[in-house]
């Protein structure tokens, strides 16, 4: 796995952690703003064939459906 494939599943992996947080809290805003991040991520490791799902496929995509 290269450095940058790892890098980015750990950014996924914390974003995930901290949105199930914010969810939890009902901090609506920080969901809305760390949905974006997530979004953002998953399109990054799409656009470069990087699977990010493993772990935290549990968590809801952002948009709606299965990344």
């Amino acid at each position: 796995m290269s450095e940058f494939a790892a890098e980015l599943r750990a950014r996924v992996d914390e974003v995930d952690a901290e949105l199930r947080l914010m969810r939890q809290a009902f901090d609506e805003h920080s969901v809305e703003v760390l949905s974006g991040r997530l979004e953002n991520l998953l399109r990054i490791a799409e656009q470069h064939g990087v699977d990010v799902r493993h772990a935290s496929d549990t968590v809801d995509a952002p948009t709606g459906g299965a990344a």
